[in-house]
């Protein structure tokens, strides 16, 4: 995937020697901040719905890849788009059946922790303002995910090379400690290496980054990774309905009718809540699930676009996401 470089560089001084032999040192000079990065919208797409299975560079690395024991394949092959034209790709990502594989139990074991995470957040999803936070998840995705990380956790594809890690915005304890004001404070004016982006965004665009980061926790990202793709990141599943135009016979594919709004939450007990969560994590996962209802047309022909610009190499494993 590309990215932004970023170099940092530290200037020690050098040391001199003294008429009396001593050294004296230079003060290192504060380091900078670098400048807001955005992403492209055909990258941020990508790595929003793609790099989980396919990694962060699209070597067909990433972490759900890798906690169900697959390999995804890897985007980078030369010949990757030689059998379909890009019609027949947008078909595919937006329409066909989902790839579906059974978890090996040892590596994917639901736990109390996990069904709790899950249930916190679902109780959510009837009272979140979603207008605002899909604009957010946009904004967060084009100059946030890079260090970050997807969910929050600070993992993101420039983590590493930064002199300390990025702040774990997804921890319950942060998310109780730091008011709106201070997080609005921080998103607009940056902190240590962190830029800010009070001088790209308007007080609008930052309220809806602050609202984004608001969600990240354990629970959102389990259910996004794991349940969001059939019961809808809203909670309200979408229907899939192939045009007609495509000219390629897709299977129906079988949604649940379960809506997670209020009714939902007033009409089962606690315990079948958890029941049901407990039931889709021990179910089987979709590889590659069908788009359509999360992406538009025009923005699979991006993410094909910033696909087909990764450098080209042979299929072989990597251990970078």
């Amino acid at each position: 995937m590309r990215g932004p470089l970023v170099l940092f560089i530290f200037m020690t001084g050098c040391a001199q020697v003294g008429i009396e032999g001593q050294l004296e040192e230079r003060p290192m000079p504060p380091l900078t901040p670098p400048p807001a990065w955005r992403l492209t919208q055909g990258e941020a797409l990508y790595v929003r719905h793609c790099s989980d299975c396919h990694g962060w560079q699209g070597r067909g690395n990433g972490p759900v890849g890798r906690m169900l024991g697959i390999k995804a394949p890897n985007l980078r092959r030369a010949e990757l788009f030689t059998d379909r034209s890009e019609d027949e790709f947008l078909a595919w990502v937006l329409h066909s059946e989902p790839l579906s594989v059974v978890p090996d139990a040892a590596r994917l074991t639901p736990t109390e922790e996990d069904i709790d995470a899950i249930a916190a957040y679902m109780r959510r999803l009837p009272h979140i303002p979603w207008e605002q936070i899909d604009t957010g998840q946009q904004l967060y995705d084009s100059v946030c995910v890079s260090c970050h990380g997807l969910y929050g956790r600070g993992d993101g594809l420039m983590a590493a090379r930064l002199p300390t890690l990025p702040r774990d915005l997804s921890g319950p304890d942060y998310q109780r400690q730091v008011s709106d004001a201070d997080l609005g404070r921080i998103i607009a004016a940056g902190r240590g290496l962190m830029p800010g982006v009070g001088d790209i965004m308007t007080p609008e665009q930052i309220q809806a980054i602050l609202g984004y980061v608001r969600l990240l926790s354990p629970g959102y990202e389990l259910y996004t990774r794991f349940c969001a793709i059939c019961h809808g990141f809203d909670g309200h599943p979408t229907v899939t309905k192939p045009e007609a135009a495509w000219k390629h016979e897709f299977p129906p594919t079988e949604i649940p009718q379960a809506v997670f709004d209020q009714t939902y939450f007033l009409t089962r007990s606690a315990t079948s809540i958890r029941r049901g969560i407990g039931h889709i994590l021990q179910q089987r996962r979709a590889v590659m699930p069908h788009f359509d209802g999360a992406l538009s047309k025009d923005e699979v022909r991006q993410i094909l676009s910033h696909v087909r610009s990764l450098p080209k190499e042979p299929d072989r494993p990597s251990s970078q996401p």
